[in-house]
């Protein structure tokens, strides 16, 4: 899979765009590897005060999924 930041924003736009408002980003594990590596998402990200298991991209949790290679907006 052929993930970056740009990707990420445009999916979230989309989901935007039909009129949801996205409640959970599902990232495989290899692919959120992939995106730590680039500095915009990194700084993106926030962590959760009382879990510190619980991320955020811009204000929408994220759920790592054990499927290697996969993105959803939800």
């Amino acid at each position: 899979m052929d993930i970056s930041v740009k990707k990420v924003n445009k999916r979230i736009d989309e989901f935007l765009e039909s009129g949801q408002k996205p409640q959970l980003l599902e990232i495989g594990y290899k692919t959120f590897s992939k995106l730590m590596h680039e500095d915009k998402f990194v700084n993106a990200l926030k962590k959760d005060q009382d879990d510190p298991m619980l991320r955020f991209y811009k204000d929408i949790q994220i759920k790592m999924v054990t499927e290697k290679h996969h993105f959803e907006v939800k």
